[in-house]
Formats: C-alpha cells, structure tokens, sequence
C-alpha cells in the first residue's frame, strides 16, 4: 500500500517509517519513556475500557526513573477517558483528541488513515499483549538456562550455583512477603499479585547444533518457560537463537562466543557483545589507527565457526580501514596444517590467530616461536597463553580485550561480589558468574517493573531501558541498550599479556568501537 503519513509538533511532516507505532509504543504495546517524553500504554485492555487510575501500572514511570519535572507532571495527569471505539480511534490518530476531550502532546504524530486502516488497526490492538505469556502460573514463573555440549563443567557449575543461590535468595524474599499479605496496606502489598516463586530448568544438550533446535523444542513442551537466562554455549547460538525468536522466548545475556550474527533486528536474544566478530573488527581497526599500515598481515584460522567467522570479519574489516594492506588468510584443519603455517608466517608484522583448538595453538606457538613482530590471540586465550608461552614470545604477544581494564570502578561490583561472599559462594569463574549476576538481576529487574502484566515483549523492552542503570558488575566498560539494540558492550582494548601482574594483562590501547 502507499506509505502512510502525519505531521508532528504542529507542522513537521513525517511518514510511517519515520514515526511507527512500535517505535514509541513498543512491540509489546505498553509504550515507554524516552528523552522526558511518556508514552502510554496502547493494548487493547486498556484503549477499549474507561480509563480508571492504575497506580501499580504506572508505578515505573512514578517513582522508579530519574525523569524531569514536566514528565512526572504528564504521567499525574488523570485524565480520565471513556472506552475507544473506532470512531473515537479514528478521531485520536487524525486530530490528536481522545475520548474525553484532551488534547495529545504534540510530539504524537496525527496520520492521515483511512477509514479501513483504523479498523485493521483496532483489530489488532485488541490482541495486543491479551493473554499473559506461556511460563507464568499462579505461584510460580518458570525460567530455563541452555547449556552447550562443548561448555567448560567447572565453568557450567559455577554458573549454575550462582543461579541456585540467586533463585533461593528470591524466593525465601517472596515467602517472606506473601506469608504476611496485609504487611503493608498503603504499598508493597498493593503488588501482592506481582509475586512468584523463580523455578528453574536447565536445558542441557547434546550432539552437534543441528539437532539443537529438536532438542529445545523438546524440552520447552515439556515444560514452557517465560524467559531463558544466563546459559553457557561454546558452539554458535545460531540453532538457539532461531529458537528464542521462532518461540518469542527472551533469551538473556548468555554467555557465549559466537552470537547470533546482526545487530539491528527485532530478535529475542540479548547479548553482551558480538563476541568474536566483534574482536576481530576491533583488531583492525587497532591496525588501522597506526602510524604506519604493517607491511605484511597474516591470519590463520581452524575450521569451525570459532575460526572461520573472525577471520572472515577481521579481513572485512582490515579491507575497510587499510585497503592497500592484503591479508594473507590460511586455514589449518591439524595440528600438523597449524605448524606448516606457522613457518610459512615466517617474519609478519602482524600474525593474528583466530584456533577452533587454543590449548593447540597455544603449544604450536610455544613450539615454533615464529618470528612475528607482533602476535594477536583472542581474549579466551588470556590464561592459557600466561602458562604455556616463553617470555620472549609472551612479550610480543597482544590480547584483543572486550573486557574491563584492571583498576575500573564500578560501585556495584562491590555489591555484588558482598553478595557473593556474604552466602559463602565459591567464585571459581569471575567473569561467568558477574555476568551471570547481571543477567538474573535484569531479570529481576524486569519482573519488579511489569508488576503482574507478565508478558515477554515487554520483559525485553525493560530490558533495553534498565541495561544501563548502574547494574554493571564490573565486567564491561559499559552495558547499554537501546529500542532494538541486543549488543550491552560495544568494543574492546588491545592488552598485553603482563604475568608479573594479579590478573595478568595490561591495557595498551584506547577503547575500540568498530
């Protein structure tokens, strides 16, 4: 059909694309707050009944963001309405007035519909988010973690201890709560209906990825779940992630490598960064940024998407930044393949190793000793490479690092790791169990601000607003989201390998955003 058009703030023009519904209203119709602008929610529930006051849906936007004065003001207005029909529809999207008289703020666009497209709109809103999601029941909600074959055990249990004791610790603070349900007449009790007990499934699977999605598929009949969290995948989320989007599942913040390739797209993963890839383009354009372009860049990689995939974006990236620089790119499939082109690499200014296998590349390069002047390892390779390289090598060898440099301060890291130790909770794994922290408190986070409108859309959307309200454990510079973004951490440092240090690296490099 013809593209759609209105104006806005008086005499702006603008068409659908530019101002889209789902834009400021949300996917999930519960609108949202942006820049000290409010934006109602717009489900059915709410546009075809008389508008009541509702402080428990409104209890976000009231007292739990920083907002500016002319904000708190627009959401305190009653402005009490009757119920929507389509003549009132009609009337509201191409004069700005609903029901009740009041006029919209300026910044609502007024369209130009026909008649036919608010009755096809109308149908619609009358669906929006109608019925609570599947995995909540009337005392509980139900959650899964994923995860891979591949992954580390310790590092699988560290992860899944951490989780047990952050359910627990939700659940002796729900019962405490629900056990006494007038303790507190004039608020908390208010939400009692937003209580539920946390119960968690973990999803273990098997085999290669191609099976994955059966094995989800399985697994979710056999018990359906609002949201999967945290999680521990080795291979590409991609099987996973056709799954999270093919069922409308939040899949929040696992902890993997290779996620799902794009940014951009409405999809219901979210992750803390592009993983691989996104060390890769970092990594270029570090060389990029130099005084002098390196005169010979070599690259070798393994076979499987550990490999493949970085190689392919760091020689993407590396022709967009030093066109007149040719990568030389050689694939290994053996131990005997990565020693062959080790010596082939010969003297490289640059030697970037992207293994499929890093305890294998890490004792080929402790073997061969080519004489690269400079030698670049992903960031998993960090601990390894402290043990198995000689000094000499170690000193020409360089870390892309997606991570936090040592000495950041992040006030909530402290909090966290109280929270920790305060349970007698081993910390064998750091990084996975900060993150996991941070994926459960986005979680919870969530779930305090919907109240009892549990539906995974809007799960997300809170997701995206809260990412960046100081929950940061310490892991990643920053954290943030914004409407559609599923990447929290954005770019990397290059890092030297320092063992005569605690954590045993050394920024040497500005913060990289590809």
């Amino acid at each position: 059909g013809a593209p759609i058009r209105g104006v806005t703030q008086g005499d702006v023009e603008v068409t659908g694309a530019q101002f889209s519904c789902v834009s400021c209203h949300r996917p999930s119709g519960f609108g949202t707050s942006e820049g000290g602008n409010y934006m109602p929610p717009i489900i059915g529930e709410v546009l075809f009944n008389a508008k009541t006051p509702d402080r428990n849906r409104n209890f976000k936007e009231l007292y739990q963001e920083v907002q500016p004065p002319g904000f708190w003001a627009r959401v305190r207005q009653p402005r009490m309405r009757p119920a929507y029909d389509e003549a009132a529809l009609a009337r509201a999207l191409r004069e700005g007035v609903d029901p009740g008289g009041h006029e919209f703020d300026p910044i609502m666009p007024r369209y130009d519909l026909s008649d036919a497209d608010v009755a096809n709109l109308a149908a619609f809103l009358r669906t929006l988010s109608e019925e609570i999601s599947p995995g909540v029941e009337g005392r509980d909600i139900h959650f899964a973690t994923i995860i891979g074959p591949d992954a580390d055990p310790d590092a699988a249990d560290a992860m899944l201890r951490t989780m047990r004791l952050f359910f627990d610790w939700m659940n002796k603070d729900t019962e405490g709560d629900t056990q006494n349900p007038t303790f507190s007449p004039n608020y908390r009790s208010n939400f009692i209906s937003a209580y539920r007990y946390w119960q968690l499934h973990v999803w273990r699977l098997e085999g290669p990825p191609g099976t994955w999605r059966a094995q989800l598929e399985a697994h979710y009949a056999a018990q359906p779940v609002f949201a999967t969290v945290s999680g521990l995948v080795a291979g590409p989320w991609d099987e996973i992630g056709a799954f999270c989007d093919a069922r409308r599942l939040p899949c929040i913040f696992p902890n993997t490598e290779l996620p799902t390739p794009g940014e951009g797209r409405y999809g219901y993963s979210v992750f803390f960064n592009r993983g691989l890839a996104l060390e890769a383009e970092a990594l270029a354009l570090h060389l990029g940024d130099r005084d002098s372009a390196p005169a010979r860049v070599v690259q070798l990689h393994g076979t499987g998407p550990a490999g493949t995939r970085p190689a392919q974006a760091f020689a993407a990236a590396l022709a967009r930044v030093l066109p007149d620089v040719t990568v030389e790119t050689v694939t290994y499939e053996d131990a005997a393949g990565l020693r062959a082109a080790l010596a082939a690499a010969g003297d490289a200014d640059v030697l970037a190793l992207w293994p499929q296998d890093i305890d294998g590349v890490l004792a080929a390069l402790a073997g061969a000793a080519p004489g690269a002047s400079l030698i670049y390892l992903p960031s998993a390779a960090k601990d390894r490479a402290l043990e198995t390289l000689p000094p000499e090598l170690m000193a020409r060898t360089r870390l892309v690092w997606p991570y936090d440099k040592p000495g950041s301060y992040h006030p909530r890291k402290f909090r966290v790791r109280g929270w920790m130790h305060s349970r007698r909770l081993e910390v064998s794994h750091p990084r996975i169990q900060l993150q996991t922290y941070y994926a459960l408190t986005m979680a919870q986070f969530s779930l305090l601000h919907m109240i009892d409108d549990f539906y995974r859309d809007y799960m997300l959307e809170i997701i995206e607003h809260q990412a960046e309200n100081e929950l940061n454990p310490g892991t990643h510079p920053e954290l943030a989201l914004g409407p559609g973004q599923r990447f929290a951490s954005k770019g990397a440092f290059i890092a030297a390998l320092a063992p005569d240090t605690r954590l045993g690296y050394r920024v040497v490099s500005d913060w990289i955003v590809p």
